[in-house]
């Protein structure tokens, strides 16, 4: 990376006559003569700026005692704004060549066109109108921009870096942390034809520095130290920062996350969305597999415990506060036990749209549902389309399998919802299971799967053993 002044003021100008630039010169052919200028006459584009004579500075004429004097002066006619040339080269200096396609008009709320939920829109919605404020306004402050990956912190950082560079001519550097700390331990090295100091002095000072994925570069002491120093550095000077990271406070360095949560200073937004770049390839894969649409009457809320039987009204609110509580804090799996009609399926949908609405990634799907998926994608000549679903079953972040059964089960099905809960179990990935069937049944139908079900240290079992159908409630009720 180039110093500041090497891209900035390594320019040489032409001597000035009474505050003006030196007229273009000649190529010996007085019929011909080249002029190359930057700054425009306003009233005729072809020709060069009368004030500046083209080049975009002037001097003005003033008294050897005047601060002004012998100092160049941005020409009126040539804004920062439309300084193309400074443009490219801050883009250099900052790292920025790759996301000058990264702005605010550009960043696309609901990137999968409507099938985020209002909490997303609305926490996205806020973090750029926040960005936003940012951009025209730092006041020597810090701007924390936490969430997911894919959630687009990082265009949110880079389209405040463009507007800075772009309307105000501001230095900026954009740079990731494991970037970061590779170039200081590439510089601090005696081999190395840069200096470390003059490297570490420019980040330090940079009128505006974006550091992008704090918290992934698991970094060593020496490292850990130089990325306190300069964070402590431009937080104790008020040099205005923006950070990105997808890693909760509690999990940085204690020293770094102090100074983030100052508020006063500090300014961190918390984006509530899914990775768009997962969401958009499981949408591509099959636009209907995971549709939370059809579920989106079932809710936490809409989930009716009333009923004249004590014991019954007891079962539901216990099984009611359970969805909730494993919810909000998706660990292990959940196996909701019960009769047709019971509810297991609406505190399944109610834990999925609740987990979607807070930026987790959720597959709802009935068993025999995904079943027919596979089935669909299976082909002998080519598993490539098959191996793709089958994976990305496998890997969901949160997996909801409504309606487990096994009476009528193929041996390839059995073989394949094996394949899922075993991966599952020996990975712990949260998991919510609804099933009708009993202990007894699973254990002499599928005795294998069984015993990954029923392990209690990793699965909670709740039966809704004392709960008529939905329909019987309510017709009771009448």
């Amino acid at each position: 990376m180039k110093h500041v002044g090497d891209v900035l003021d390594g320019e040489s100008h032409t001597e000035q006559d009474n505050g003006r630039p030196a007229a273009a010169s000649s190529t010996g052919d007085h019929d011909e003569v080249v002029q190359e200028f930057v700054c425009h006459d306003p009233m005729n584009r072809d020709l060069p700026c009368p004030l500046c004579d083209g080049k975009g500075i002037f001097t003005v004429d003033v008294p050897i005692s005047d601060p002004r004097f012998g100092k160049f002066q941005r020409c009126p006619n040539h804004p920062v704004e439309d300084d193309r040339d400074m443009h490219e080269r801050l883009r250099r200096y900052g790292n920025l060549d790759a996301y000058r396609d990264k702005t605010f008009d550009n960043f696309n709320i609901d990137r999968l066109g409507g099938s985020y939920a209002p909490d997303n829109i609305k926490s996205l919605h806020s973090a750029k109108s926040a960005a936003e404020g940012y951009a025209n306004n730092p006041n020597g402050r810090w701007l924390v921009l936490e969430g997911p990956f894919g959630c687009g912190k990082t265009h949110l950082a880079v389209a405040i870096a463009n507007t800075r560079l772009e309307s105000l001519g501001e230095k900026v550097v954009f740079i990731t942390a494991p970037d970061l700390l590779d170039i200081l331990r590439a510089t601090f090295s005696p081999d190395s034809d840069a200096s470390f100091d003059a490297y570490f002095e420019q980040i330090r000072r940079v009128p505006l520095l974006v550091l992008d994925d704090l918290g992934v570069e698991n970094p060593s002491g020496w490292a850990k130290e130089k990325l306190f120093q300069l964070l402590n550095f431009r937080h104790v000077n008020r040099h205005p920062t923006v950070v990105t990271t997808n890693t909760p406070f509690d999990d940085l360095d204690p020293r770094i996350s102090s100074r983030m949560m100052q508020g006063d200073i500090v300014t961190h937004i918390k984006i509530n969305a899914p990775d768009y770049r997962r969401a958009a390839r499981t949408q591509s894969l099959d636009m209907r597999f995971n549709d939370l649409g059809l579920y989106q009457h079932m809710r936490f809320d809409s989930f009716i415990t009333d009923s004249p039987d004590s014991n019954e009204r007891a079962n539901l609110k216990t099984a009611l506060g359970i969805a909730q509580k494993w919810a909000r804090d998706p660990r292990g799996w959940l196996c909701l036990m019960g009769d047709y009609g019971a509810g297991k399926t609406h505190l399944a949908a109610s834990i999925a749209n609740d987990l979607h609405e807070r930026g987790a990634d959720v597959m709802l799907k009935p068993v025999p549902d995904l079943l027919d998926y596979l089935r669909q994608a299976f082909d002998r000549q080519t598993a490539s389309r098959f191996d793709n679903r089958f994976q990305d079953i496998l890997g969901s972040p949160i997996l909801i399998l409504d309606d487990l059964s096994l009476r009528n089960a193929t041996s390839w099905s059995k073989e394949k919802l094996f394949q899922i809960i075993d991966y599952r179990y020996l990975s712990r990935s949260p998991t919510v299971i609804t099933t009708a069937e009993t202990k007894r049944m699973m254990d002499d139908d599928a005795p294998r799967l069984a015993t990954r079900l029923f392990d209690k240290r990793l699965c909670e079992w709740f039966d809704l053993d004392r709960v008529r159908s939905y329909i019987d409630r309510m017709n009771s009720q009448t």
